[in-house]
Protein backbone atom coordinates (compact mmCIF):
# COMPACT_ATOMS: atom_id res chain seq x y z
CA UNK A 1 0.00 0.00 0.00
CA UNK A 2 1.28 3.42 -0.36
CA UNK A 3 2.48 5.82 1.97
CA UNK A 4 2.33 9.30 1.94
CA UNK A 5 5.07 11.88 3.70
CA UNK A 6 4.36 14.76 5.43
CA UNK A 7 6.70 16.94 6.86
CA UNK A 8 6.68 15.66 10.81
CA UNK A 9 5.17 12.35 9.85
CA UNK A 10 4.15 9.83 7.67
CA UNK A 11 0.44 7.71 7.63
CA UNK A 12 -0.57 5.56 4.79
CA UNK A 13 -3.16 6.46 2.17
CA UNK A 14 -6.25 4.59 3.82
CA UNK A 15 -5.64 6.74 6.94
CA UNK A 16 -5.04 9.67 5.34
CA UNK A 17 -8.87 9.27 3.49
CA UNK A 18 -10.49 8.31 6.65
CA UNK A 19 -9.76 11.52 8.36
CA UNK A 20 -10.23 13.54 4.99
CA UNK A 21 -14.12 11.96 5.18
CA UNK A 22 -14.71 13.03 8.85
CA UNK A 23 -13.43 16.42 8.16
CA UNK A 24 -15.65 16.88 4.68
CA UNK A 25 -18.78 15.51 6.75
CA UNK A 26 -18.26 18.00 9.75
CA UNK A 27 -18.49 21.17 7.36
CA UNK A 28 -21.51 19.95 5.22
CA UNK A 29 -23.28 19.01 8.44
CA UNK A 30 -22.93 22.83 9.96
CA UNK A 31 -23.47 24.47 6.54
CA UNK A 32 -26.88 22.23 6.01
CA UNK A 33 -27.97 23.45 9.43
CA UNK A 34 -27.05 27.09 9.15
CA UNK A 35 -29.16 26.95 5.48
CA UNK A 36 -32.12 25.68 7.67
CA UNK A 37 -32.12 27.85 10.58
CA UNK A 38 -32.01 30.80 7.86
CA UNK A 39 -35.20 29.50 6.38
CA UNK A 40 -36.93 29.13 9.57
CA UNK A 41 -36.35 32.83 10.29
CA UNK A 42 -37.48 33.98 6.95
CA UNK A 43 -40.61 31.94 6.90
CA UNK A 44 -41.82 33.54 10.24
CA UNK A 45 -40.88 36.83 9.82
CA UNK A 46 -42.69 36.98 6.31
CA UNK A 47 -45.67 35.05 8.15
CA UNK A 48 -45.64 38.20 10.42
CA UNK A 49 -46.03 40.66 7.68
CA UNK A 50 -48.41 38.57 5.80
CA UNK A 51 -50.89 38.03 8.59
CA UNK A 52 -52.28 41.33 8.78
CA UNK A 53 -52.48 41.77 5.10
CA UNK A 54 -54.19 38.81 4.09
CA UNK A 55 -56.79 39.04 6.85
CA UNK A 56 -57.52 42.54 4.98
CA UNK A 57 -58.42 41.57 1.93
CA UNK A 58 -61.41 39.31 2.92
CA UNK A 59 -65.01 40.41 3.32
CA UNK A 60 -65.85 39.14 6.91
CA UNK A 61 -68.79 37.36 7.32
CA UNK A 62 -69.91 39.44 9.98
CA UNK A 63 -70.03 42.20 7.55
CA UNK A 64 -72.02 40.05 5.22
CA UNK A 65 -74.32 39.29 8.37
CA UNK A 66 -74.68 42.61 9.74
CA UNK A 67 -75.81 44.00 5.92
CA UNK A 68 -78.07 41.30 5.52
CA UNK A 69 -79.75 42.53 8.43
CA UNK A 70 -79.96 46.28 7.68
CA UNK A 71 -81.26 45.70 4.95
CA UNK A 72 -84.33 43.81 6.47
CA UNK A 73 -84.85 46.48 8.68
CA UNK A 74 -84.80 48.90 5.83
CA UNK A 75 -87.21 47.30 3.73
CA UNK A 76 -88.68 44.38 5.47
CA UNK A 77 -89.94 45.86 8.59
CA UNK A 78 -87.65 44.08 10.78
CA UNK A 79 -84.70 42.19 11.79
CA UNK A 80 -83.31 38.86 9.86
CA UNK A 81 -81.55 36.10 10.47
CA UNK A 82 -79.76 34.22 7.73
CA UNK A 83 -78.20 30.77 6.28
CA UNK A 84 -74.30 30.41 8.17
CA UNK A 85 -71.80 30.62 5.94
CA UNK A 86 -68.89 27.87 5.45
CA UNK A 87 -65.97 28.68 7.93
CA UNK A 88 -63.97 28.02 5.06
CA UNK A 89 -65.66 30.21 2.40
CA UNK A 90 -63.62 33.37 1.34
CA UNK A 91 -64.90 36.12 -0.31
CA UNK A 92 -62.60 38.88 -1.59
CA UNK A 93 -62.90 42.49 0.10
CA UNK A 94 -65.75 44.92 -1.70
CA UNK A 95 -64.34 47.84 -2.41
CA UNK A 96 -67.65 49.27 -3.55
CA UNK A 97 -69.88 48.16 -1.20
CA UNK A 98 -72.49 45.08 -0.81
CA UNK A 99 -75.47 45.13 -3.02
CA UNK A 100 -78.66 43.74 -1.59
CA UNK A 101 -81.48 42.21 -3.28
CA UNK A 102 -84.21 39.93 -3.22
CA UNK A 103 -84.24 38.43 -6.72
CA UNK A 104 -87.45 36.14 -6.39
CA UNK A 105 -89.42 38.61 -5.16
CA UNK A 106 -90.45 37.03 -1.76
CA UNK A 107 -88.76 37.66 1.85
CA UNK A 108 -87.17 34.19 1.81
CA UNK A 109 -84.15 34.73 -0.17
CA UNK A 110 -81.36 37.41 -0.45
CA UNK A 111 -78.43 38.07 -3.11
CA UNK A 112 -75.35 39.73 -1.56
CA UNK A 113 -73.55 41.23 -4.78
CA UNK A 114 -70.21 42.89 -4.78
CA UNK A 115 -69.86 44.95 -7.79
CA UNK A 116 -66.12 45.73 -7.50
CA UNK A 117 -63.60 43.94 -4.91
CA UNK A 118 -59.73 44.07 -4.03
CA UNK A 119 -58.73 40.82 -6.04
CA UNK A 120 -57.99 40.82 -10.04
CA UNK A 121 -58.87 37.28 -10.09
CA UNK A 122 -62.58 37.63 -8.80
CA UNK A 123 -63.12 41.45 -9.11
CA UNK A 124 -66.94 40.72 -8.59
CA UNK A 125 -68.62 37.97 -6.49
CA UNK A 126 -72.26 37.42 -5.41
CA UNK A 127 -74.01 34.77 -3.28
CA UNK A 128 -77.64 33.88 -2.39
CA UNK A 129 -78.71 33.01 1.37
CA UNK A 130 -82.01 32.20 2.65
CA UNK A 131 -83.21 34.65 5.66
CA UNK A 132 -86.28 34.21 7.94
CA UNK A 133 -87.69 37.84 8.65
CA UNK A 134 -88.52 38.63 12.01
CA UNK A 135 -91.77 40.77 11.53
CA UNK A 136 -95.53 41.35 10.85
CA UNK A 137 -97.06 44.14 9.50
CA UNK A 138 -100.43 45.53 8.98
CA UNK A 139 -101.90 44.88 5.40
CA UNK A 140 -105.51 45.09 3.27
CA UNK A 141 -107.51 42.23 3.79
CA UNK A 142 -110.60 41.24 1.91
CA UNK A 143 -113.10 40.33 4.62
CA UNK A 144 -116.04 39.76 1.97
CA UNK A 145 -116.25 38.78 -1.56
CA UNK A 146 -115.82 41.14 -4.42
CA UNK A 147 -117.20 40.29 -8.15
CA UNK A 148 -115.40 40.83 -11.37
CA UNK A 149 -114.65 44.82 -12.00
CA UNK A 150 -115.93 45.46 -8.84
CA UNK A 151 -114.79 48.58 -6.79
CA UNK A 152 -113.59 48.38 -3.69
CA UNK A 153 -115.35 49.86 -0.69
CA UNK A 154 -114.52 50.37 2.90
CA UNK A 155 -116.75 47.35 3.88
CA UNK A 156 -114.93 45.00 1.89
CA UNK A 157 -111.52 45.78 3.45
CA UNK A 158 -109.60 45.45 6.45
CA UNK A 159 -106.51 45.59 8.00
CA UNK A 160 -105.13 43.29 9.65
CA UNK A 161 -101.38 42.06 10.93
CA UNK A 162 -99.52 40.11 7.96
CA UNK A 163 -96.57 37.90 8.44
CA UNK A 164 -95.57 37.91 4.51
CA UNK A 165 -93.64 35.61 2.78
CA UNK A 166 -93.40 37.66 -0.49
CA UNK A 167 -93.52 41.45 -1.37
CA UNK A 168 -97.06 40.82 -3.03
CA UNK A 169 -99.27 42.70 -0.10
CA UNK A 170 -100.89 45.89 0.23
CA UNK A 171 -99.43 47.96 3.02
CA UNK A 172 -100.65 50.54 4.98
CA UNK A 173 -99.35 53.48 2.87
CA UNK A 174 -101.64 52.18 -0.48
CA UNK A 175 -105.47 52.43 0.86
CA UNK A 176 -107.32 49.89 -1.80
CA UNK A 177 -110.63 51.75 -0.95
CA UNK A 178 -112.09 53.27 -4.44
CA UNK A 179 -110.22 50.69 -6.86
CA UNK A 180 -111.33 48.21 -9.30
CA UNK A 181 -110.45 44.92 -9.44
CA UNK A 182 -109.71 42.68 -12.20
CA UNK A 183 -111.73 39.42 -10.99
CA UNK A 184 -113.82 37.97 -8.64
CA UNK A 185 -111.88 37.60 -5.00
CA UNK A 186 -112.70 35.67 -2.14
CA UNK A 187 -112.66 37.30 1.01
CA UNK A 188 -109.70 36.19 3.10
CA UNK A 189 -107.37 37.46 0.36
CA UNK A 190 -104.32 39.51 0.77
CA UNK A 191 -104.46 42.17 -1.35
CA UNK A 192 -101.54 43.18 -3.62
CA UNK A 193 -101.55 45.54 -6.85
CA UNK A 194 -101.66 42.65 -9.31
CA UNK A 195 -105.68 42.47 -7.78
CA UNK A 196 -106.54 46.17 -9.71
CA UNK A 197 -107.38 47.20 -13.07
CA UNK A 198 -107.86 50.67 -14.29
CA UNK A 199 -110.50 50.85 -16.45
CA UNK A 200 -111.71 53.46 -18.44
CA UNK A 201 -115.45 54.40 -19.06
CA UNK A 202 -115.92 55.07 -22.91
CA UNK A 203 -118.83 55.55 -24.74
CA UNK A 204 -120.15 53.62 -27.84
CA UNK A 205 -123.30 53.97 -30.12
CA UNK A 206 -126.40 52.63 -28.22
CA UNK A 207 -128.32 52.48 -31.82
CA UNK A 208 -127.36 53.37 -35.05
CA UNK A 209 -126.33 56.65 -35.86
CA UNK A 210 -127.36 58.67 -39.70
CA UNK A 211 -124.92 61.21 -40.69
CA UNK A 212 -126.31 64.97 -39.39
CA UNK A 213 -128.01 63.74 -36.50
CA UNK A 214 -127.80 65.31 -32.93
CA UNK A 215 -126.46 63.07 -30.53
CA UNK A 216 -128.26 62.82 -27.41
CA UNK A 217 -127.80 60.87 -24.37
CA UNK A 218 -130.05 57.87 -25.44
CA UNK A 219 -127.62 57.46 -28.07
CA UNK A 220 -124.79 56.59 -25.90
CA UNK A 221 -123.85 53.57 -23.78
CA UNK A 222 -121.36 52.85 -21.14
CA UNK A 223 -118.42 50.81 -22.27
CA UNK A 224 -115.38 50.31 -18.81
CA UNK A 225 -112.33 48.93 -20.85
CA UNK A 226 -108.85 48.36 -19.92
CA UNK A 227 -106.64 51.60 -19.28
CA UNK A 228 -104.36 49.93 -21.47
CA UNK A 229 -106.32 48.93 -24.51
CA UNK A 230 -107.31 52.79 -24.88
CA UNK A 231 -106.55 55.18 -27.84
CA UNK A 232 -106.06 59.29 -27.05
CA UNK A 233 -108.69 59.25 -29.82
CA UNK A 234 -111.83 57.45 -28.06
CA UNK A 235 -113.93 59.53 -26.13
CA UNK A 236 -114.04 59.56 -22.54
CA UNK A 237 -116.32 62.43 -21.59
CA UNK A 238 -120.04 62.20 -22.27
CA UNK A 239 -120.53 66.00 -21.95
CA UNK A 240 -117.73 66.07 -24.98
CA UNK A 241 -120.06 63.94 -26.76
CA UNK A 242 -123.96 65.05 -26.05
CA UNK A 243 -124.91 67.72 -28.61
CA UNK A 244 -122.37 67.02 -31.20
CA UNK A 245 -123.41 65.54 -34.75
CA UNK A 246 -122.92 62.47 -36.37
CA UNK A 247 -120.17 63.13 -39.12
CA UNK A 248 -120.93 59.82 -40.95
CA UNK A 249 -122.62 56.80 -40.63
CA UNK A 250 -122.24 54.72 -37.09
CA UNK A 251 -123.61 51.46 -36.49
CA UNK A 252 -124.53 50.23 -33.04
CA UNK A 253 -121.95 48.89 -30.64
CA UNK A 254 -119.24 51.54 -32.07
CA UNK A 255 -117.02 52.61 -29.60
CA UNK A 256 -116.81 57.10 -30.53
CA UNK A 257 -113.68 58.41 -31.30
CA UNK A 258 -112.88 62.34 -32.04
CA UNK A 259 -113.59 61.31 -36.00
CA UNK A 260 -117.00 60.08 -35.17
CA UNK A 261 -118.55 63.36 -34.57
CA UNK A 262 -118.83 67.09 -34.90
CA UNK A 263 -119.56 70.12 -33.57
CA UNK A 264 -122.03 72.61 -34.38
CA UNK A 265 -122.46 76.21 -33.34
CA UNK A 266 -125.52 78.46 -33.09
CA UNK A 267 -125.00 81.51 -35.71
CA UNK A 268 -126.22 84.37 -37.35
CA UNK A 269 -127.30 83.54 -41.13
CA UNK A 270 -128.52 85.83 -44.10
CA UNK A 271 -132.78 85.28 -44.33
CA UNK A 272 -132.37 86.17 -47.90
CA UNK A 273 -129.77 86.94 -50.55
CA UNK A 274 -127.81 90.45 -49.41
CA UNK A 275 -126.39 92.53 -52.06
CA UNK A 276 -122.41 93.96 -51.97
CA UNK A 277 -122.74 97.20 -49.97
CA UNK A 278 -125.33 96.64 -48.02
CA UNK A 279 -126.25 98.11 -44.80
CA UNK A 280 -127.29 95.28 -42.30
CA UNK A 281 -130.79 95.44 -40.39
CA UNK A 282 -131.91 92.63 -38.01
CA UNK A 283 -134.49 91.43 -40.69
CA UNK A 284 -131.37 90.11 -42.27
CA UNK A 285 -129.98 87.62 -40.10
CA UNK A 286 -131.60 85.06 -37.76
CA UNK A 287 -129.98 82.54 -35.54
CA UNK A 288 -129.52 78.72 -36.57
CA UNK A 289 -127.40 76.18 -35.55
CA UNK A 290 -124.52 75.06 -38.42
CA UNK A 291 -121.98 71.89 -38.51
CA UNK A 292 -118.68 73.28 -37.61
CA UNK A 293 -116.99 72.15 -40.84
CA UNK A 294 -119.71 74.49 -42.77
CA UNK A 295 -118.08 77.55 -40.66
CA UNK A 296 -114.85 78.61 -42.24
CA UNK A 297 -114.40 81.73 -40.07
CA UNK A 298 -115.73 82.15 -36.85
CA UNK A 299 -119.43 83.70 -36.95
CA UNK A 300 -121.73 86.02 -34.48
CA UNK A 301 -124.55 85.27 -32.17
CA UNK A 302 -125.69 88.11 -31.28
CA UNK A 303 -127.72 90.26 -33.62
CA UNK A 304 -126.69 93.72 -32.25
CA UNK A 305 -122.95 92.84 -33.30
CA UNK A 306 -123.86 93.13 -36.90
CA UNK A 307 -125.80 96.01 -36.91
CA UNK A 308 -125.04 98.78 -39.41
CA UNK A 309 -122.38 96.45 -40.68
CA UNK A 310 -122.05 96.65 -44.93
CA UNK A 311 -121.49 93.75 -47.01
CA UNK A 312 -118.52 93.49 -48.98
CA UNK A 313 -119.72 91.08 -51.52
CA UNK A 314 -123.00 88.90 -52.18
CA UNK A 315 -124.05 86.37 -49.49
CA UNK A 316 -126.30 84.06 -50.49
CA UNK A 317 -129.29 82.91 -48.05
CA UNK A 318 -128.85 80.82 -45.18
CA UNK A 319 -125.48 81.41 -45.51
CA UNK A 320 -123.54 81.85 -42.38
CA UNK A 321 -122.65 85.66 -41.59
CA UNK A 322 -118.84 85.86 -40.68
CA UNK A 323 -116.34 88.70 -40.30
CA UNK A 324 -114.59 88.38 -43.28
CA UNK A 325 -117.84 89.60 -45.61
CA UNK A 326 -118.64 92.82 -44.11
CA UNK A 327 -116.97 96.04 -43.19
CA UNK A 328 -117.72 98.82 -40.77
CA UNK A 329 -119.73 101.79 -42.18
CA UNK A 330 -118.08 104.75 -43.74
CA UNK A 331 -118.64 107.66 -41.10
CA UNK A 332 -117.68 109.81 -44.58
CA UNK A 333 -119.43 108.07 -47.96
CA UNK A 334 -118.27 109.51 -51.14
CA UNK A 335 -120.26 112.12 -53.12
CA UNK A 336 -122.67 112.53 -50.11
CA UNK A 337 -122.80 115.77 -48.38
CA UNK A 338 -120.48 116.27 -44.85
CA UNK A 339 -120.26 119.01 -42.41
CA UNK A 340 -117.21 120.66 -43.22
CA UNK A 341 -115.66 122.38 -39.87
CA UNK A 342 -113.12 124.88 -39.88
CA UNK A 343 -111.11 126.04 -36.54
CA UNK A 344 -108.89 128.80 -36.32
CA UNK A 345 -107.69 130.29 -33.13
CA UNK A 346 -110.00 132.66 -32.78
CA UNK A 347 -113.05 131.58 -34.66
CA UNK A 348 -114.99 128.76 -35.68
CA UNK A 349 -116.70 128.29 -39.24
CA UNK A 350 -119.20 125.04 -40.32
CA UNK A 351 -119.88 124.90 -43.83
CA UNK A 352 -121.34 122.10 -46.06
CA UNK A 353 -118.93 119.88 -48.42
CA UNK A 354 -119.18 117.19 -50.66
CA UNK A 355 -116.73 113.75 -49.36
CA UNK A 356 -114.84 112.76 -52.24
CA UNK A 357 -113.90 109.66 -50.93
CA UNK A 358 -115.12 106.94 -48.32
CA UNK A 359 -113.62 107.44 -44.63
CA UNK A 360 -114.18 106.30 -41.28
CA UNK A 361 -112.72 107.83 -37.95
CA UNK A 362 -109.13 109.57 -38.38
CA UNK A 363 -108.68 109.06 -42.20
CA UNK A 364 -107.57 111.91 -44.10
CA UNK A 365 -110.08 112.79 -46.88
CA UNK A 366 -110.61 115.82 -50.23
CA UNK A 367 -113.37 117.50 -49.73
CA UNK A 368 -115.35 119.88 -51.92
CA UNK A 369 -116.92 123.15 -50.22
CA UNK A 370 -120.01 123.22 -51.86
CA UNK A 371 -120.19 127.44 -51.84
CA UNK A 372 -116.96 128.14 -53.27
CA UNK A 373 -116.06 124.67 -55.59
CA UNK A 374 -112.48 124.70 -53.40
CA UNK A 375 -111.30 121.38 -52.31
CA UNK A 376 -109.67 120.90 -49.33
CA UNK A 377 -108.22 117.67 -47.17
CA UNK A 378 -109.89 116.89 -44.13
CA UNK A 379 -109.85 114.56 -41.25
CA UNK A 380 -112.91 112.19 -40.34
CA UNK A 381 -113.83 113.32 -36.64
CA UNK A 382 -117.63 111.88 -36.71
CA UNK A 383 -120.31 110.50 -38.95
CA UNK A 384 -120.99 112.54 -41.73
CA UNK A 385 -118.26 115.48 -40.15
CA UNK A 386 -115.22 116.24 -41.03
CA UNK A 387 -112.47 118.57 -40.51
CA UNK A 388 -110.16 121.36 -42.53
CA UNK A 389 -106.73 120.32 -41.94
CA UNK A 390 -104.21 123.52 -41.72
Amino acid sequence: MPTIKFLYKTMSYDLFEDYYGRFLNKRQSLAAGTIRLLMCACVILLSLNLRPVLADQWQSHGSIFQAINQYSVDNLGGSATSTPLDERSRYPLCKSGLVLTLPFNNHKTIKVECPKSVSSKQPTWSLYLSIKVNTSVLAWRLITPIPEHGIISSSHVQLQKHAPNSLKFLGVDSSPVGKRVKHGIAAGHWLNKDDFTELQTVWKAASDLAQGVVITEQHLQASPIELKATTANLLTDKGQIIGQLAKRYIKAGKLLNTGDIEGQQQVLVATQALAAGRVLIAADMQLQWLANHKLRHPGFNQTSQLLGWVTKRHIAAGAAITKDMLREAYLAVKNQQVSLQINRSNYQITSAAQALANGNLGDKIDVKVLQSGLIKQAIVTGKGQVELLR
